[in-house]
């Protein structure tokens, strides 16, 4: 099985829900809700370069990190809901083409932690 291991620095941004908005001609549009989802997105997929991508199915594990806050209310990160993280890192796997498609990921593991700001991301490939 072939495996990645890589870093990325930055704060880790969650992908939420969209706004709507409407343009002066009477279009809509949409945009992200958090403004920094597209950096963290971006961070993930300037990561990738380098790494040569493989086929799925994929194993995925991601340890996200924080900065402890100086009195934190939990022994545990609270900040941003797991799953949202999740989803704004595989899109930055995707655009980094480490993945060919989220959608091949069947085995997830995530957790968050208190460090220096960032992830560590494991892609393995379960085949072969």
């Amino acid at each position: 099985m072939k495996t990645l291991v890589f870093e990325v620095f930055g704060e880790p941004a969650p992908k939420g829900s969209r706004t709507v908005g409407r343009r002066k001609n009477g279009t809509i549009y949409t945009r992200p809700a958090n403004p920094k989802e597209k950096s963290w997105a971006k961070a993930v997929s300037d990561a990738c370069r380098g790494h040569v991508g493989f086929d799925g199915p994929y194993e995925v594990e991601l340890k996200f990190r924080f900065v402890s806050p100086g009195k934190p209310s939990y022994s545990y990160p609270s900040r941003s809901d797991l799953d949202k993280l999740v989803r704004c890192t595989l899109d930055g796997l995707v655009v980094g083409q480490v993945l060919t498609d989220d959608r091949h990921v069947t085995r997830l593991v995530a957790q968050k932690e208190y460090g220096t700001e960032g992830c560590i991301i494991k892609v393995r490939s379960l085949s072969d």
